[in-house]
């Protein structure tokens, strides 16, 4: 034996595995709690993707498909579904809301209107409309709708309040949560897929938990996120999937960011604090129904039966007016699979043996059954949500105030729904009300667009000198006092968020183009009647375009340049 010891040939990196460390508590039960949300609404989601695909025409399975074209029946689609729900989305747009702050004080008068300006600025800089609308669609077909409201910081804005939707797919909520405002979840959070390179030039700290979770992500998680694997990482285009999450936790309510191979930012107490100062996550959701093991489902849920009724029950009769049934004696024609191609042509020949039975069987009775059936299916699904009444197109309407009364009786059943995107929105208002208040410290100008040809500029945060309170006062300032150095001390700051103490109320609007219409038809009549009412009056109350200029008109002013 050669007294030379050998050394142990050495292994390259890449060829011996890293031992990985187990990961830490906290990390396994964020992980466990996502899971857990994510396998407890796995049929709840696949029942709620095909809420979408019915509203979007799929209403077909690939199984009932081929059933029906190998009996050479063809699976027709009569969409109900979509034309009611974009009814009520329509109506959503004619039913939009605006916001308006109260004060608690009756010094505070000026100061809440300065505090609603502020409100509508953040609402119309971040399009509030169209998030509302994309959240209520969320909320008739899917079941569940959700936006954020949180803090950014922009070099030409500063810090801006930012609401964003957030799709339900990306959404897990802890799935004890049994209320419609989603209140009462311990956790809730937000799915994202990112792009390896992405993700790590956002957390550049954390190469070596994205790679772990894009090497060790392989095992499947309950509940798919639909246009993506049901998995941790996507190896083939170097996926990870992104956690954000926000817990209560010690009286505390957290956030952290992570994936499967390790956390990527946080744990971090929330900067953001509601109306009494306890902390709170930056999520607005709503569901429109929930059963009674917590599922959550939309309007499109209870029309699924009906639809499918109409579509087999049309299939059906259309199979049963292109076909025949024959009965006839064995030997009667030569070539049964002829004869029955012959049958099915509208020209089609039939020879038959002399003195043998051949007779075609009546089906129209059949075919009638199923049109009835039809009609009465068609009945129910159109008796159920948005009704003519509701639409405006039962009536030919003289009245806009009757117009709009039978379309308030027709919105009876559609409260609960409403009342549902109506409290989302109040408590969205609440939190965007809240981040302007902890967040807008320094002094800064909005702009108030209601009246477009004269935009007004509210100061908030305003330091207010000497000076200018004596000039508010008095017009001028004392001769004495011309050079007084006080004079350019602040005594007061005028609009002062962080004070302010405010009800935000929901203002609806009317449908104003038919009160507009009713209220001048009667200032017509009254004058047609020979009430004496200025001619200015009858055309600033009218519709006309290019009123303006007719009352500079009538009043003897310049026409404007």
């Amino acid at each position: 034996m050669s007294d030379v010891t050998r050394r142990p040939a050495r292994r390259s990196a890449r060829s011996t595995p890293r031992r990985q460390s187990p990961p830490p508590p906290l990390l396994t039960r964020l992980v466990g709690w996502f899971e857990a949300a994510a396998s407890a609404a796995e049929s709840a989601r696949e029942r709620a993707c095909r809420d979408r695909d019915y509203y979007d025409g799929k209403q077909w399975s690939a199984a009932e498909a081929a059933e029906l074209q190998a009996r050479g029946q063809a699976p027709i689609v009569v969409n109900r579904i979509k034309p009611k729900m974009d009814h009520l989305l329509g109506l959503e747009r004619q039913m939009r809301t605006a916001a308006r702050c109260v004060p608690r004080n009756p010094a505070d008068e000026a100061a809440a209107r300065a505090a609603g300006d502020a409100l509508r600025y953040v609402l119309d800089s971040n399009r509030f409309d169209d998030i509302r609308s994309e959240v209520f669609e969320n909320l008739l077909i899917e079941g569940t709708g959700c936006a954020e409201v949180v803090v950014e910081t922009s070099p030409r804005d500063g810090t801006r309040v930012t609401l964003n939707p957030i799709h339900w797919e990306r959404f897990f909520v802890d799935p004890y949560a049994r209320r419609r405002d989603l209140e009462d979840a311990r956790y809730r959070g937000q799915v994202i897929w990112m792009d390896q390179d992405e993700a790590q030039a956002k957390f550049p700290d954390r190469h070596a938990e994205l790679e772990a979770s894009l090497h060790g992500g392989a095992e499947a998680v309950g509940g798919a996120f639909a246009d993506t694997p049901s998995r941790w990482a996507d190896s083939g285009r170097r996926r990870v999937r992104v956690v954000e999450i926000w817990y209560r936790e010690d009286g505390q309510m957290r956030q952290a960011v992570f994936c499967r191979g390790g956390l990527l930012r946080g744990p971090v107490d929330s900067p953001y604090r509601d109306d009494e100062g306890n902390p709170e996550d930056p999520y607005v959701l709503c569901a429109a129904f929930i059963s009674r093991d917590g599922e959550r489902y939309g309007a499109v849920r209870q029309l699924i039966g009906i639809q499918d009724e109409i579509n087999k029950r049309r299939s059906k009769a259309l199979h049963l007016l292109s076909v025949r049934q024959v009965r006839s004696e064995r030997g009667a024609v030569e070539d049964v699979a002829a004869a029955r191609r012959e049958l099915a042509r509208p020209d089609g020949w039939v020879e038959t043996t002399p003195g043998m039975q051949f007779e075609l069987l009546p089906t129209g009775d059949m075919a009638a059954a199923q049109f009835q059936l039809l009609a009465e299916a068609k009945g129910e699904i159109d008796a159920v949500g948005g009704t003519a009444a509701l639409s405006g197109r039962e009536f030919d309407a003289a009245s806009g105030r009757a117009l709009q009364m039978r379309q308030q009786g027709g919105q009876v059943e559609l409260g609960p729904l409403f009342d549902t995107l109506r409290g989302w929105q109040q408590r969205l208002y609440r939190k965007a009300w809240g981040r302007i208040r902890q967040f807008w410290t320094a002094a800064r100008w909005v702009t108030v667009t209601d009246d477009p040809q004269a935009p007004a500029w509210i100061g908030l945060n305003r330091p207010v000198t000497l000076r200018e309170e004596i000039l508010r006062e008095t017009g001028a300032i004392p001769p004495e006092l011309e050079d007084d150095p006080r004079l350019g001390e602040i005594v007061r700051t005028e609009n002062h968020l962080a004070a302010l103490d405010v009800d935000i109320v929901v203002a609806e609007f009317p449908d104003t183009v038919a009160v507009r219409q009713e209220e001048f038809r009667t200032l017509a009549n009254l004058a047609a009647s020979g009430v004496p009412i200025p001619p200015a009056a009858l055309i600033e109350a009218s519709g006309l375009r290019g009123k303006e200029a007719i009352l500079r008109a009538l009043r003897g002013s310049p026409p404007s340049a």
